[in-house]
């Protein structure tokens, strides 16, 4: 990934990253995985259903090509140097998703 973005995002708290099974780098948190990219300047995020509405009505990004609207995932493409801050908002985004989830799992296991 370009200019800084994957330094930045592998100093999120318990973020890994991981080959993804169709090619590129999956990055995870808690073993959840929360994006991936394919090549430098291009990634696929998963969001709530939520913010994935948001995010493509607002024009942020796009639908996923290969994945079903309702399994969350979007596209991003970084364009410019500008396109980082955006790329950087909607990886903030998934990775507190994930989080939610898998500490929602966590307690929910421990009950």
């Amino acid at each position: 990934m370009i200019n800084g973005l994957k330094e930045w995002l592998l100093q999120l708290p318990n973020v890994v990253e991981a080959p993804h099974g169709f090619g590129g780098t999956e990055y995870q948190v808690n073993g959840r995985q929360f994006m991936h990219n394919h090549g430098p300047r291009y990634l696929d995020i998963h969001l709530s259903r939520e913010d994935q509405e948001r995010v493509i009505r607002e024009g942020k990004a796009e639908r996923h090509r290969f994945t079903p609207a309702r399994a969350g995932w979007v596209t991003f493409h970084i364009r410019s140097d500008g396109d980082v801050e955006t790329a950087k908002e909607l990886i903030t985004l998934a990775y507190n998703d994930a989080r939610k989830i898998t500490e929602f799992r966590k307690q929910r296991l421990s009950s």
